[in-house]
């Protein structure tokens, strides 16, 4: 059996597909795989935030066209970067063990590494709407500055000294910690209550076309129960908030043993305001749960 695996070409995006490759070797050993690079918007416009582009799915679309135009059969993401809906014939099939979901405060060694210890005026990098609306709401004296790039292009913007500390996926440098471990710097996780994390953080996603349901079921069976659970309550949240990356939103499921709670936020960009809340469910019915925790979180925000 060989798969065609579409996947972007940084670092992080070939970890992420050997993980998936080793995840579909434990179901099918004699798989081979080809790998197929492609190079997203995302990739391409590096000086703009991401908000600023106007482009929805920016690093899902053009790896998801391989798909459609048959020239991959599965295509590899952080689920973060997935739009609540995707391409017409296609279907969110797999779903990697969960890395840790939160954001992490990463400075260099001879830095305070904690939110609220750093500096007035501190530099901070980041090019998430999300993010830089909860930081504000806790330091509102913080200077918040667009980030782009990479994970490794990030850190080196940080040790040269663009920046006094940058807001990243923890999940990121879990991956890449072999790249980075060397490098002169620490990071600190931020609390979901402070920062909720983006929907899907921390999940390695694989589409397929939805009429290939002998490999979609490969990838059914090569998946993380637990990670699968989470992230179906986490889509169906983000769907029934209906906003995309450039909404300052936040949901995350814990799934532990016969019961899962999800905590959610909702800020203004600014971070003048915040509403946090927390629900609990079962694990058997993750979307109805997801869904509850956005009619909770948007009925709160209206209130006021």
């Amino acid at each position: 059996m060989r798969i065609r695996i579409a996947t972007r070409g940084s670092r992080l995006s070939l970890i992420q597909t050997e993980i998936v490759m080793n995840m579909i070797r434990r179901v099918e050993p004699n798989v081979r795989f080809d790998v197929i690079i492609v190079r997203t918007t995302g990739d391409v416009i590096q000086d703009k935030p991401l908000y600023a582009i106007g482009v929805k799915g920016i690093f899902e679309k053009e790896v998801n066209l391989a798909l459609l135009r048959n020239e991959a059969d599965i295509a590899v993401h952080s689920l973060k970067d997935l739009p609540s809906e995707i391409s017409p014939g296609l279907v969110v099939a797999g779903f990697s063990p969960r890395d840790p979901p939160f954001d992490v405060l990463v400075v260099k060694d001879d830095y305070p590494s904690e939110l609220m210890a750093l500096p007035s005026g501190a530099r901070v990098g980041t090019s998430s709407v999300r993010r830089r609306a909860f930081l504000l709401n806790v330091r509102r004296d913080i200077s918040i500055n667009v980030i782009r790039g990479n994970v490794d292009t990030r850190i080196n913007k940080l040790i040269r000294g663009d920046y006094d500390a940058i807001v990243i996926a923890e999940a990121g440098l879990v991956r890449l910690i072999n790249d980075v471990k060397s490098l002169n710097i620490k990071y600190t996780r931020i609390s979901p209550d402070v920062l909720p994390p983006a929907p899907g953080q921390g999940i390695i996603a694989v589409v397929a076309r939805e009429k290939d349901t002998d490999l979609v079921d490969l990838l059914n069976k090569a998946s993380d129960p637990k990670a699968r659970a989470e992230a179906l309550a986490e889509r169906a949240f983000l769907r029934t908030i209906g906003g995309g990356c450039h909404v300052p939103v936040g949901g995350m499921a814990i799934h532990e043993g016969a019961r899962m709670e999800f905590i959610a936020g909702m800020a203004d960009l600014n971070g003048e305001r915040k509403v946090l809340v927390k629900l609990s469910g079962s694990p058997s019915n993750p979307e109805e749960l997801g869904v509850n925790a956005a009619r909770e979180l948007l009925k709160r925000w209206s209130e006021g």
